[in-house]
């Protein structure tokens, strides 16, 4: 449902872009303000250029937001790591503790030889 949603407003979005780049051709001078650089695009380019530096810098803040979170899981990953490994040891020295329990009960109730 969700996939379905967001391949549908995707569409929606796509051609709002393509119908307003074939309605604004015009060329316009866009200027970036403290340099002195002026650059003549259609104005559908000087959007989208705006909505990809926009994505660029919204996709940086929110990676750079999750720092911490994803910091923190790794973190958690190796402490879980860590303790199912200590499991896995305590575990084969309990089983070989068993073992070995077991082995010197059958030496004490096999009845000695020539009896």
């Amino acid at each position: 449902m969700i996939r379905s949603l967001r391949l549908l407003l995707g569409l929606v979005a796509l051609i709002v872009i393509v119908t307003f780049a074939i309605a604004n051709r015009t060329p316009v001078d866009v200027s970036f303000a403290p340099f002195p650089l002026t650059i003549e695009l259609p104005l559908y380019g000087a959007f989208l250029f705006g909505l990809v530096i926009g994505v660029l810098v919204g996709g940086i803040g929110v990676w750079l937001g999750g720092l911490g979170q994803r910091r923190e899981a790794k973190r958690l990953r190796s402490r879980v790591w860590a303790l199912e490994n200590q499991l896995r040891v305590q575990k084969q020295q309990e089983d070989k503790a068993r073992a070995e329990r077991y082995s010197a009960q059958q030496r004490v109730a096999l009845p000695a030889a020539g009896d």
